[in-house]
């Protein structure tokens, strides 16, 4: 991906000839070859570094794994170390020109959900290993924590988006028989509702969970978990229908992912990244808590929204006439 900003932009935007040199030699060696956060972070170290004040190369020198989100953090620390010196400010703004113009259109900061921030600051408080079991084999590019912008389910590779929600997905999925862009339209129209319901279960398991002074079992189970999604994560559980009755505290990870992360619908690509993520998601039963958030909120939502589809809208349909004698 090269650098998207034209040679004018950048004379236009910097004052300083030594930056402006320094991003245009970033640009001529992004033109050739894919950037990567790693190769990003090189790059911003070799042209950008060497142009800053001492103060200013030991935020450039900070041991800090290449992604995205900490090239960006650089940019923050080196506006705030600025001040009143514009020599930094423009090497901040040179950073974040790196940071946002490796994409088109321009990259913006990217969050966790707040149900896996909340996850892991859960897991915090009862000193749960689970970052360090987060990805299949170490690999950091499959990764059982990211989710449909729409669902629960994980995004087809590349897209933000999972199969059963994706405009271009299979026709039929599963047992809805409404076509891709039927599914893609109702996801759109459900999504702040859902977001709003996942954030509402959040608010209530956390304050429980702080005032049980972490004795609340939070978090999913080893033991009863047949009671604990009656109890935690009841639109899933009534979603499982007849599996309930074979549900067992072994089998429950197999049966809930059977249910909510199966791939069978989906292609060739797609089938294999959900397989990987099934399995690693089996080994590791507590991930599944963010998935089953998701879950719930999604369930949740649609049957609030299909409580007010059509005629079933309170007040919907002709009024009735007053009778006369």
């Amino acid at each position: 991906m090269p650098l998207y900003i034209d040679d004018e932009d950048i004379f236009a935007k910097f004052t300083n000839t030594d930056v402006i040199v320094g991003l245009l030699s970033i640009k001529i060696i992004a033109s050739s070859v894919a950037i990567t956060p790693a190769l990003a972070q090189q790059l911003i170290r070799r042209y950008l570094r060497p142009l800053a004040s001492t103060e200013g190369r030991r935020a450039f020198d900070e041991r800090q794994k290449a992604r995205w989100n900490s090239i960006f953090f650089l940019y923050v620390e080196l506006g705030s170390l600025s001040k009143d010196d514009d020599n930094l400010w423009q090497l901040a703004c040179a950073v974040e020109l790196v940071y946002s113009h490796t994409k088109k259109p321009p990259r913006d900061l990217e969050f966790a959900p707040i149900e896996v921030n909340t996850f892991f600051d859960l897991c915090g408080y009862l000193r749960l290993p689970t970052q360090a079991v987060r990805y299949p084999m170490g690999n950091r590019d499959i990764d059982p924590l990211c989710f449909c912008t729409l669902c629960w389910r994980q995004p087809m590779p590349g897209r933000a988006l999972c199969g059963y929600h994706a405009p271009s997905g299979p026709e039929r999925f599963k047992d809805d028989e409404r076509s891709a862009a039927a599914r893609y339209k109702s996801g759109i129209r459900q999504e702040k509702l859902f977001e709003n319901t996942v954030n509402r279960i959040l608010t209530r398991e956390t304050i429980e969970f702080h005032e049980s002074s972490f004795q609340a079992q939070t978090l999913f189970p080893d033991r009863n978990i047949a009671l604990w999604l009656v109890e935690r994560r009841p639109a899933v559980w009534n979603e499982l229908g007849h599996h309930q009755h074979e549900l067992t505290d072994e089998n429950a990870i197999q049966i809930l992912l059977n249910t909510l992360h199966n791939p069978d619908a989906l292609p060739i690509k797609a089938k294999a990244l959900y397989r990987v993520i099934n399995e690693h998601i089996q080994s590791h039963p507590a991930l599944i808590w963010p998935m089953l958030v998701r879950a719930e909120g999604w369930y949740q939502s649609r049957e609030l929204m299909e409580k007010n589809w059509g005629g079933k809208r309170l007040g919907a349909g002709r009024p009735e006439q007053a009778k006369t004698c």
